[in-house]
């Protein structure tokens, strides 16, 4: 069985490591989300390694939380995301190919209108749920998700 079984696409954070070098979007990102994420990395190495966290990026569209980036200050928009919504549906595609039993949405309100329409893709089999609220609602239910 594949050992990557649940699949976690977070927004990116206006919150940013402001390091000139390049690093991998896990670390570049310092929003409360990428806390929560980057603690279970710590506390559940086991859990860790059943677990493929992709990120939203405004700048980079949808990467690989291990995916190295420069710093930037780019802000997510409803034009941005009309433009981004090829790479995101090709990327979202090849994603999926790895049949996950479980994925968890943690985005922003326009983050997720980048995913609208591409719900149909998701096997049906698959387990997937959508955050909501403002953001200490989000980490909450992002943390309950990760320990489950």
């Amino acid at each position: 069985m594949n050992c990557h079984q649940r699949l976690l696409v977070l927004s990116c954070s206006e919150r940013k490591n402001t390091a000139q070098e390049h690093l991998p979007a896990i670390e570049r990102y310092n929003g409360p989300l990428f806390y929560v994420l980057r603690r279970f990395l710590r506390e559940c190495p086991y859990k860790a390694e059943q677990l493929d966290v992709y990120i939203l990026s405004a700048r980079y569209g949808l990467i690989p939380a291990d995916y190295q980036i420069d710093f930037y200050d780019q802000k997510m928009n409803l034009a941005r995301v009309v433009e981004l919504q090829p790479h995101i549906k090709t990327t979202f595609s090849d994603i999926l190919r790895k049949n996950y039993n479980s994925i968890c949405f943690v985005l922003g309100r326009t983050y997720q209108k980048a995913f609208e329409n591409l719900q149909y893709m998701i096997p049906m089999l698959t387990r997937y749920v959508f955050t909501h609220g403002v953001i200490g609602k989000r980490q909450t239910q992002l943390k309950r998700w990760l320990w489950e």
